[in-house]
């Protein structure tokens, strides 16, 4: 059986990012943290942690990891619904959800759970090919990712397909594409990624030109509400939700340069397989807020 504050010590030290601040959160010693964690490597026998700045954990350092948060959701339900227990805390719920929801339709789902009051949630916001990563390393409890494949100990749901238009402003579209756009007005335009793990534009690009690299003249910006702002400049091109082109087409004078051809992108709601009240409480919530905003 391994102790519950060495893998709270184990946990404290990864998500604080180091052993003084482990100590500030714990309320004790560095040494003592220090302490615990090689006990529990001698119990593991094997390391869990590589002392590096920051700590990071090994493979089995994640399982262990994954286990203890699973374990903590799960205790802090109770606390916060029993009156054993003078402690009330409240379950911290953390998501991992891909940008460009969390700049449309999410920010319906995480207003009803907040009128629930239920839990606090700690979202993380990442490309959707990416935010499964958090899942597979224990951070993150629930995510919205485009991967099909479901994860380890794990549920998954379709929840639709986020549409994404190729588009400008009508000046910058007359001054790069005034004959339409071809491999050659396509590579010679500015362009604009979230950022080098963004494989939209590739992937329409993709449908029509044989020698196209969308991140050659391309600019990054890593926030999907300062995407449409940046289009409006009228200095770049990219790809939008539908929802953002929908809702700025007229104020931004967008086009859309698609040619009947947008790229979509399948979106899967993937949570942790415990028996946990909140997690079915953002689960409802996901899918239902999904069905109306996402093309199945």
């Amino acid at each position: 059986m391994l102790e519950y504050r060495y893998l709270e010590a184990l946990a404290a030290v990864v998500e604080q990012e180091g052993f003084e601040r482990a100590g500030d959160y714990l309320h004790i010693t560095q040494s003592a943290v220090t302490q615990r964690i090689r006990q529990l490597e001698e119990l593991a026998g094997q390391i869990l942690l590589i002392r590096s700045q920051p700590p990071v954990p090994t493979e089995a350092g994640l399982l262990l990891l994954e286990h203890f948060r699973k374990v903590r959701v799960l205790e802090q339900e109770f606390e916060a619904r029993s009156s054993l227990t003078a402690s009330k805390q409240k379950p911290v719920i953390t998501l991992a959800v891909n940008a460009d929801s969390l700049a449309t339709w999410f920010s319906a789902v995480v207003g009803r759970y907040f009128s629930l009051a239920r839990g606090n949630l700690d979202i993380k916001s990442a490309d959707q090919d990416v935010t499964h990563e958090m899942m597979v390393d224990g951070i993150a409890m629930g995510c919205i990712s485009s991967i099909s494949t479901a994860f380890r100990g794990c549920r998954k749901n379709l929840l639709g397909n986020m549409v994404y238009r190729f588009v400008s402003t009508r000046s910058f579209a007359e001054r790069y594409f005034s004959d339409g756009v071809d491999e050659k007005s396509y590579n010679e335009a500015p362009k604009l990624n979230f950022n080098k793990d963004d494989q939209l534009l590739e992937n329409w690009a993709g449908q029509f030109f044989k020698n196209c690299n969308s991140y050659e003249n391309s600019h990054f910006m890593p926030s999907s509400e300062l995407f449409p702002v940046m289009v409006r400049k009228g200095s770049v091109c990219g790809m939008l939700p539908d929802e953002q082109f929908n809702e700025f087409k007229e104020d931004y004078d967008l086009v859309d340069l698609s040619m009947d051809k947008p790229v979509s992108t399948p979106l899967y709601w993937h949570r942790w397989s415990i028996p946990s009240e909140e997690l079915d409480i953002i689960t409802e919530i996901i899918m239902e807020e999904a069905k109306k905003a996402l093309i199945m």
